[in-house]
């Protein structure tokens, strides 16, 4: 099936949070995800960036190749999740800003390597507490669908505040609504995703997934400070 959306905001964006910050619990059953490749169209300001996921099985789970392009040049991660989308592994490559990054699973930790702007990055993060998962805008799919209120996930930020750092999210469930997509009506379940805390205050972004099958549909928000609002929206599904 393709979608093919029209510019409705003023902006547009779709993995802002992850460029952010990022995460996901242990909430996604092994059929949830779309195998095949999903195209997203963000526009933020006069900025407009295409996003292009590519889903593929693997024995123990799945591989998911991100490819963002932008003016600035191409960002390409790619990650590695068990049969819940809980992260295994994850690849961070933006040659603009010279930022070369890889975490793992090693035991009790989450092990981020790389380099960037000419530094070593060499870092351990807890494995203990909410999950961690980057590809938190498919995996919130069952848990849209869930009927829960909220739950939290962790992922590692590649810009702003939380750069180089292991976060916590907050997932709160906003309702059912119905939205626009290609010139027809979706129902959808729409949810809000902040940082934990007191931080909450510095920011938010607000998603909708596909009230079917829970797919990610549409994001809105701000991806950096004092920026433009960002809007992004499917606009091909090719299973």
């Amino acid at each position: 099936m393709i979608l093919k959306g029209k510019r409705r905001f003023p902006a547009g964006c779709i993995l802002g949070a992850i460029l952010l910050t990022g995460f996901v619990p242990h909430l996604i059953a092994a059929d949830s995800l779309p195998l095949g490749t999903l195209t997203y169209r963000e526009v933020e300001g006069d900025v407009v960036t295409t996003h292009v996921l590519t889903f593929t099985p693997e024995e123990s789970g799945y591989g998911v190749d991100l490819r963002t392009t932008r003016p600035g040049g191409d960002v390409l991660q790619i990650f590695r999740v068990d049969a819940d989308l809980a992260t295994l592994d994850w690849t961070f490559s933006d040659p603009g800003r010279r930022m070369d990054l890889a975490a793992r699973v090693q035991g009790q930790n989450i092990v981020l390597t790389g380099s960037f702007a000419g530094k070593r990055v060499d870092k351990r993060f807890s494995a203990k507490g909410p999950p961690w998962n980057q590809l938190f805008q498919m995996g919130l799919g069952p848990f849209a669908q869930s009927g829960k209120k909220d739950m939290s996930f962790r992922s590692i930020g590649t810009q702003g505040p939380g750069e180089l750092k292991i976060g916590k999210m907050s997932v709160t469930r906003k309702g059912e609504e119905t939205i626009e997509i290609a010139g027809k009506p979706v129902a959808v379940i729409h949810l809000r995703i902040s940082l934990s805390g007191l931080l909450s205050v510095f920011w938010h972004g607000d998603y909708w997934y596909r009230k079917g099958d829970g797919l990610f549909l549409r994001y809105r928000g701000r991806n950096r400070k004092g920026g433009p609002i960002a809007v992004s929206e499917l606009i091909e599904e090719r299973p």
